[in-house]
């Protein structure tokens, strides 16, 4: 990353909400990404499938970018086309994986979506770095993919993949708890997220009528409650704290870390508090991190003119 690079929108671009919720409503013209992109199934050792999209460059390319995008996103999200351009412009093959259950791929299997489900995204990882194993594979993950993409740096220090790259995190979930927490206490994002999670628990009932019954959850009046309902009906946990701490991203775990990382948040953030990032200050040479004063929730987004600020600092950082 250039050094100490900072986002200064525009004074009326500043508000936390606006960034959050207009990178969340708007569209993106992905022209050239997706001209290039065909879609794949992977089929991990475990017998999972998972749905993804790959850019291939036409000719000579910089290395492959993974983007794993957040909860109930898909690899069709702004962010994910945004930065897919982006990256894609920039000289990268870009590889846009959706987790399990997202992107409509709730029918591809019988298991439901889980946030400790790292090997299945890191036997996909393997698979995505194998398309041009000549170059690096570098993982860019937002919010919960940056979670995933934290953990799966953490992963390669224990089992290495042998062209695997940078990893960046953007406003990566660290605590799922505190998170939890923070969007029930807002009326809004509370709305936003359950009703996004009771439509996607909707579509896998549909997919599997004879084996899920989710009229427990749906009728759950948060998203708290919705996962101690949730990791009791259909997860190995004795509830929803013990589930959070099988994802929460530890300092041991980034301690342990072998190769580059970089986490970019904000200040701001309404969903992931700067203060969850604290314990992870120093703990690796390897581990940069960038708090930004603005951007909300996986915004950085500016105006007048319009501009898309990860797109000026990302391409840097991976080169």
């Amino acid at each position: 990353m250039p050094p100490d690079p900072k986002f200064a929108p525009h004074p009326l671009a500043r508000n936390r909400h606006f960034q959050t919720i207009y990178s969340s409503a708007r569209r993106f013209s992905a022209v050239a990404l997706n001209a290039a992109s065909r879609e794949m199934t992977l089929t991990t050792g475990a017998g999972v499938r998972l749905r993804a999209f790959y850019a291939p460059q036409p000719e000579s390319s910089r290395g492959t970018v993974l983007l794993l995008h957040g909860w109930l996103g898909d690899s069709r999200a702004f962010y994910m086309q945004a930065l897919g351009e982006g990256l894609f412009r920039a000289g990268f093959s870009v590889f846009r994986l959706n987790l399990r259950d997202h992107g409509g791929t709730e029918a591809l299997n019988p298991g439901t979506f889980r946030s400790d489900r790292l090997a299945e995204v890191f036997d996909a990882a393997r698979q995505a770095a194998q398309l041009d194993p000549a170059r690096p594979l570098h993982v860019v993950g937002i919010s919960l993919g940056g979670g995933f993409a934290l953990r799966l740096a953490w992963q390669h220090s224990q089992t290495p993949i042998p062209n695997f790259g940078r990893t960046v995190g953007i406003c990566p979930l660290i605590d799922p708890l505190t998170a939890t927490l923070a969007l029930d206490r807002s009326p809004f994002y509370r709305r936003y997220f359950r009703r996004k999670w009771r439509q996607a628990l909707a579509r896998k009932q549909a997919a599997f009528p004879n084996r899920y019954n989710f009229a427990p959850e749906i009728s759950a009046p948060d998203c708290m409650t919705m996962t101690e309902i949730f990791i009791r009906n259909h997860a190995p946990y004795a509830n929803a704290r013990d589930y959070f701490a099988h994802y929460t991203v530890t300092p041991v775990m980034m301690a342990a870390l072998a190769g580059p990382v970089t986490i970019i948040t904000a200040d701001d953030d309404p969903i992931i508090p700067a203060s969850d990032f604290t314990p992870l200050r120093d703990v690796s040479p390897h581990l940069t991190l960038s708090i930004q004063p603005f951007g909300g929730h996986v915004g950085f987004i500016d105006l007048f003119p319009f501009r898309y600020w990860l797109n000026e600092v990302l391409p840097e950082l991976l080169r």
